[in-house]
């Protein structure tokens, strides 16, 4: 389900609150005319009636409905806008406006304008009072009120489109410059990382709500500098002072083993004490490596390596490991491919994800190690079969001292087994600048792969290539 950002989502509430409340009001609006208008009207034609109600008594004798000249000079003031007709007595029409033709008005209530059609094609709102033996209806034309009305609701239909227009338009320039300073916090949030953690959040000129919270998360992140560098100088200063003692333990052990004194017994107990001494002291040595690593202080050369022959050197002792294990080697590298850095760590980098690949294979299975060129950069891709790695486990492959289930790892390999192999083949690859990814693959393989920035006296020696997931198994 695709999340709209916070910007676009308050956008289009505040189009839809604000430009619902302005249909709203403006209906109101105009219905409220319309009555308006509508009231009016009647009220005026209620005048009217009482007003010639008022001019018949006026006169001091009966109306001779009958004398044309009488009558006309008596209605010639409202010719121009009012329609009569006159019953007297009620029942007996005695008088209708030349206007209406011979169309009778409509009968309706008594007292109550009502609406009703003239002639076939127009409309006139009546009303109707009666008095003593006389009964008048007086009508109007509504059709200019009728045409303004429509008028009105065309220019509300025009208008209203615009009004969500310059409402969204608003909107979003307004959310744009109140959201600015929360892009700018984003912004900031995503550079800080476990290496950066000096880095802090701009705080807004002001002392809102904005400016607060960032002030909160700074100090947030001043608690985790402490606490992270608390941790950095805790791991380096415990590796550090645990060498030396395992150093010794180990070199002790070495002589008494060689002194040829101690019983056989024994000496297989020491040999063991021995192994489990150099894997400590390979544990120890893996935690100094990261917490220099962590503090930015990773001893990176500057040497000119050659890859390929490195990889090669190192792929004969893997195949001596892989054929007793029944495990194939296939090598496709791309000659001369030279990188700056350290030889010492490079060829840990690669003997990591090499033992990486025995450690998780099946038996009989293959590792497939390719070295390409590609856009500047060495591209290394070490394929090995085997289970299948789930996706919570790949989020989590690099993280110290995390091992997936046991059921993947063969029980016929050797190794410390500490968890910190790929962890620090991570921070080997970022300290020369390149990055270290498990890649999607086929099912049964496991790919990992890894860049390093080609060293310029190298770039003119190798010519691109092109990278092919068949050929690792991806």
């Amino acid at each position: 389900m695709k999340v709209w950002p916070l910007k676009t989502r308050l956008v289009l509430w505040t189009v839809l609150v604000g430009g619902l409340s302005v249909a709203l009001f403006g209906g109101l609006i105009g219905h409220s005319l319309e009555s308006k208008m509508r009231i009016h009207l009647d009220s005026t034609l209620r005048s009217e009636a009482e007003s010639v109600f008022e001019g018949i008594g006026h006169l001091g004798h009966p109306m001779d409905w009958g004398d044309a000249a009488e009558v006309s000079k008596f209605f010639s003031s409202v010719y121009s806008l009012y329609s009569f007709e006159i019953e007297e007595p009620v029942g007996k029409l005695v008088y209708r406006s030349r206007e209406l033709g011979d169309v009778p008005l409509p009968a309706g209530p008594e007292g109550v304008a009502y609406t009703g059609l003239v002639t076939p094609t127009d409309t006139a709102r009546i009303l109707q009072i009666t008095k003593g033996s006389t009964r008048l209806r007086v009508a109007v034309d509504i059709s200019p009120f009728t045409e303004w009305e429509n008028n009105m609701w065309r220019t509300y239909a025009v208008i209203l489109p615009v009004a969500f227009l310059f409402l969204a338009a608003g909107a979003r320039w307004l959310y744009g410059r109140t959201m600015k300073p929360v892009d700018d916090i984003v912004a900031a949030a995503e550079r800080i990382t476990a290496d950066r953690l000096e880095q802090r959040l701009p705080v807004s000129g002001g002392l809102d709500e904005i400016g607060h919270l960032t002030t909160v998360l700074n100090r947030m992140i001043d608690r985790l500098q402490r606490s992270f560098e608390q941790a950095r100088r805790f791991s380096a200063d415990a590796s550090h002072e645990l060498k030396t003692p395992l150093t010794i333990i180990r070199g002790e052990l070495e002589i008494a083993l060689r002194s040829g004194e101690i019983p056989h017994g024994v000496e297989r107990t020491m040999l063991d004490l021995l192994d489990e001494t150099g894997r400590l002291i390979h544990i120890v040595e893996g935690l100094l490596l990261l917490s220099q690593a962590d503090a930015g202080k990773f001893p990176v050369g500057t040497e000119v390596v050659a890859l390929t022959d490195l990889i090669e050197e190192l792929a004969e002792d893997i195949e001596i490991l892989g054929n007793r294990l029944k495990i194939g080697v296939e090598l496709d590298l791309a000659p001369s491919v030279q990188v700056k850095g350290s030889p010492q760590f490079l060829r840990q980098l690669v003997l990591n994800l090499f033992d990486n690949a025995i450690k998780y294979n099946r038996q009989a299975g293959t590792i497939r190690c390719q070295l390409i060129v590609a856009d500047g950069v060495a591209v290394c891709r070490i394929a090995n079969t085997g289970m299948d790695i789930s996706e919570a486990d790949r989020g989590r492959i690099f993280d110290r001292f995390f091992r997936v289930e046991s059921s993947r790892v063969r029980s016929d390999v050797g190794g410390s087994g500490q968890g910190l192999g790929l962890s620090i083949a991570r921070e080997i690859v970022r300290a020369h600048g390149g990055t270290l990814t498990i890649e999607p693959s086929d099912p049964g393989w496991v790919v990992f792969q890894f860049t390093i920035p080609l060293s310029k006296s190298g770039d003119d020696d190798v010519s691109n290539l092109t990278l092919s997931s068949a050929d690792t198994g991806g």
